[in-house]
């Protein structure tokens, strides 16, 4: 009897310290990573919700990423629109200036010069790229949208098409342009051939010409600030994009945080407890060991 029981004991109170040994232990690398889990298995709900959350991170990092591209993109874009802008507007003065009847033949083709001058600031604006796209090539983007031979600028090389990128679960922004867009529109002449009629009229003093240039720079100038509109309307939205996106992903770390991680204080405070509670356990079985027969049979 005295065996049996003493072996119950025994095993019991090695059960009790090896039970309170794991709880130290667990509690003592909660203190050093800050972390509540260790494995899954330490409480798989929890597991599953950081193991969501951190997928939720993931995808909201990567609309994050795609916003401050879209943002680099739009602004390279905008600069471009102004800068077509700013030689439209060249070209416009410069025709005017030529319209008059009493301009030499020399100054006629200063002034040609000049609009010609303009037509090749819009020709490499058009073309610019970023990062290896061509921003007014439409989707078809890895080309220039138009080249040039000689003094001809081509027909628009790219596509009617744009390329949208998803910069949060509901919207989308555009990141390229078609360049035939703000170049010709509807009108019958695309803008490179308006500059080199209008360069012709002013040469030979074609009055009537020139109005009739004048007319296209300035439907080609109202094309131009409308894709511009277009451009700032999106970039001012990004901001609050931005915004919403900061504030999911703090909502998400903050669920994944109370899922997987413990506080100082708290890790702390378990690991005291747990601590106390092996050297209970230790003593309990010191005490246990010194029970002897006549303990029994009192």
């Amino acid at each position: 009897m005295y065996r049996v029981t003493h072996n119950t004991l025994y095993r019991n109170s090695l059960r009790d310290i090896q039970s309170t040994a794991e709880a130290f232990a667990r509690a003592q690398q909660q203190v050093s990573s800050g972390k509540r889990l260790q494995r899954a298995s330490d409480d798989p709900a929890a597991a599953a919700t950081g193991l969501r959350e951190r997928a939720e991170i993931r995808s909201v990092d990567r609309y994050r990423q795609a916003n401050d591209s879209v943002d680099s993109r739009l602004r390279v874009t905008d600069t471009v629109l102004s800068d077509i802008v700013t030689s439209i507007t060249s070209a416009q003065t410069k025709a005017a200036s030529g319209r008059s009847t009493v301009l030499t033949a020399e100054q006629r083709e200063a002034v040609a010069l000049e609009v010609e001058g303009a037509k090749q600031g819009i020709f490499a604006a058009i073309n610019t790229s970023y990062r290896g796209v061509y921003l007014f090539a439409g989707a078809d983007n890895t080309a220039p949208p138009y080249t040039k031979t000689g003094a001809t600028v081509s027909a628009y090389q790219g596509d009617a098409n744009v390329v949208q990128v998803d910069i949060s679960r509901t919207s989308t922004a555009a990141i390229t342009v078609a360049g035939d867009s703000i170049m010709q529109g509807s009108a019958g002449a695309d803008l490179f051939e308006t500059l080199d009629a209008l360069a012709t009229a002013v040469r030979a003093g074609d009055m009537p010409a020139i109005d009739a240039g004048m007319i296209e720079l300035e439907r080609a100038f109202n094309r131009v600030t409308a894709a511009q509109s277009g451009v700032g309307t999106t970039l001012s939205a990004l901001p609050g994009e931005k915004a919403r996106l900061d504030d999911l992903r703090r909502a998400s770390d903050s669920r994944r945080s109370q899922a997987e991680e413990i506080s100082l204080a708290e890790a702390i405070s378990e690991m005291t407890r747990a601590q106390q509670a092996q050297e209970a356990a230790i003593a309990v079985a010191g005490t246990n060991q010194k029970t002897s027969l006549l303990d029994y049979l009192r």
